[in-house]
């Protein structure tokens, strides 16, 4: 296989790759040239701040998948630059800017129906600590491919997209110590988050000839099947598909994303939470569309174990949906029948 050296960052750097070159730091050298890394010295490099890329060996295949995912990522830093100056220099979403909120949400399609890409970058990415700009172009990305696995038409696709870019634009309006408060929200201070559905809801009802479902879509994405949700506490039927379609997207993001407050969730606990939600608070239907493409997505992914070894997953069972079928080490390991193994995170 031919191999090709590049320069990457140390988040990059993967059990099992070969440096290129010494790994140098204060006129140190750390790691010699033509050495294997392993987890145990990736975790000490992760301990050391400034350190430059580092230079390794990969295959072409894998230097391409690399080169279309970091220009994935560009795409969607260049999105959410977008959506924040919108947020931020539009006092009130008023017609004047629905033009703009159109154009960006075509932008994003073109890129979601060209590019399979993007469900990896957010699958492997989340969105950070950016719990409104960033997650707000993942959560509509999701609900994209949601929508589509469902067979929404291309018009009621449009229309989904453009509710999730704007689902949380009502986070503008609530003070930044709450929305970046690193611990636990006070219950105060919680019931003023609650209100963010119903800011972005009051904002965009003035857009003229403003799709209804676009506006029921921001304003009952925390509503919950079970009525447990917010601001109006809806139920079943109640709930607008919308605002079912949004709330997986939006709590898959959330809970797939590193924030300052908790860690995120490895990549199949994830899926088991929103399995676990569809018996009572989000929607069944539409959860189990989603684990169903999520789980083909996810079949045929390497993978890290929580032992340090690589595997690739074969087969995932929606009943023990954290639990797959994957091989490693040569060998197939069926993880429902593994106590002290679990997946920590695609590679």
């Amino acid at each position: 296989m031919k191999m090709r050296t590049r320069l990457l960052d140390i988040n990059q750097l993967q059990d099992g790759m070969i440096t290129a070159k010494e790994i140098i730091y204060n006129g140190t050298v750390l790691i010699g040239k033509d050495i294997k890394l392993t987890n145990h010295l990736l975790d000490k490099l992760n301990l050391i701040y400034y350190l430059d890329k580092v230079e390794v060996y990969i295959s072409e295949e894998e230097s391409k998948e690399l080169i279309a995912l970091e220009k994935v990522d560009e795409t969607l830093k260049n999105i959410t630059v977008d959506v924040k100056l919108l947020f931020d220099n539009t006092n009130t979403l008023k017609s004047s800017t629905t033009n703009e909120v159109n154009k960006y949400t075509e932008k994003l399609l073109d890129e979601l129906k060209n590019n399979s890409l993007f469900l990896k970058n957010i699958v492997l990415n989340g969105s950070g600590e950016d719990s409104v700009y960033r997650h707000s172009v993942n959560v509509a990305a999701v609900s994209y491919m949601i929508g589509k696995w469902a067979g929404f038409s291309e018009n009621k696709l449009h229309f989904l997209v453009y509710a999730s870019l704007l689902h949380d634009f009502g986070k503008t309006k609530i003070s930044k110590q709450i929305i970046n408060k690193s611990g636990k929200l006070t219950p105060e201070e919680f019931e003023v988050m609650k209100t963010h559905p119903r800011l972005t809801y009051d904002e965009i009802k003035e857009i003229p000839f403003i799709s209804n479902s676009v506006l029921y879509g921001v304003l009952m994405h925390h509503e919950r099947c079970d009525g447990s949700g917010y601001p109006l506490g809806l139920k079943g039927s109640q709930i607008h598909d919308f605002g079912k379609i949004i709330g997986i997207s939006d709590t898959f993001d959330a809970l797939n994303s590193n924030r300052v407050h908790k860690k995120k969730k490895g990549p199949l606990e994830a899926l088991k939470v929103i399995r676990d939600e569809s018996l009572e608070k989000l929607d069944f239907k539409y959860c189990n569309i989603f684990l169903e493409g999520l789980k083909n997505f996810y079949v045929g992914q390497n993978a890290l174990l929580n032992n340090g070894d690589t595997c690739k997953i074969i087969q995932i069972n929606t009943n023990n949906i954290d639990s797959p079928l994957v091989l490693t080490n040569n060998e197939f390991v069926d993880l429902s029948k593994s106590s002290n193994l679990n997946i920590v995170e695609l590679i």
